[in-house]
């Protein structure tokens, strides 16, 4: 048997299987647009919420910019409060053309769960300038006192 050496013009019959990836993504990235449009908002509006705790009370403070105080709506329901309302976009500006809107607009709704020792009659709220604070008494009976544990 005589060995022959492949001449230039024959090409090897291998599989290629970076080429054929390759041409998977090109295609992928050519139909996505049409596959999934992006006419959706990028972000959706949850304000951010500051929780601290005194001797006497439970205080939240919640950012909630550019909204007003009837947009909003608080509860206290078997130990959780909820905080929901919705953040109204309106544009008056009908001759302007915006390149890039970062602004979010929506619903919203935020839960926390309130330790046992609240009072949940003594609640207050107060919105001023874009800030929501919130105070929840803690019920008198409920002030524990510290204890030394003798260990045996």
């Amino acid at each position: 048997m005589a060995i022959e050496k492949r001449k230039a013009s024959e090409e090897l019959d291998l599989y290629r299987p970076f080429e054929e990836m390759q041409k998977v993504m090109d295609r992928f990235f050519e139909e996505f647009p049409r596959i999934l449009p992006m006419t959706f908002p990028t972000e959706v509006f949850t304000p951010a919420v500051n929780i601290s705790e005194t001797d006497k009370s439970y205080e939240f403070e919640v950012e909630l910019p550019g909204m007003k105080r009837e947009d909003v709506e608080l509860s206290i329901d078997d130990g959780v409060l909820t905080i929901s309302g919705e953040k109204k976009e309106e544009r008056k500006e009908e001759k302007k053309e915006y390149k890039k809107f970062e602004r979010s607009y929506g619903k919203f709704e935020r839960t926390f769960s309130l330790p046992k020792n609240i009072d949940e009659n003594n609640v207050s709220a107060k919105f001023e300038n874009g800030v929501l604070n919130i105070s929840i008494l803690k019920s008198p009976e409920s002030k524990s006192t510290k204890k030394k544990i003798e260990v045996k």
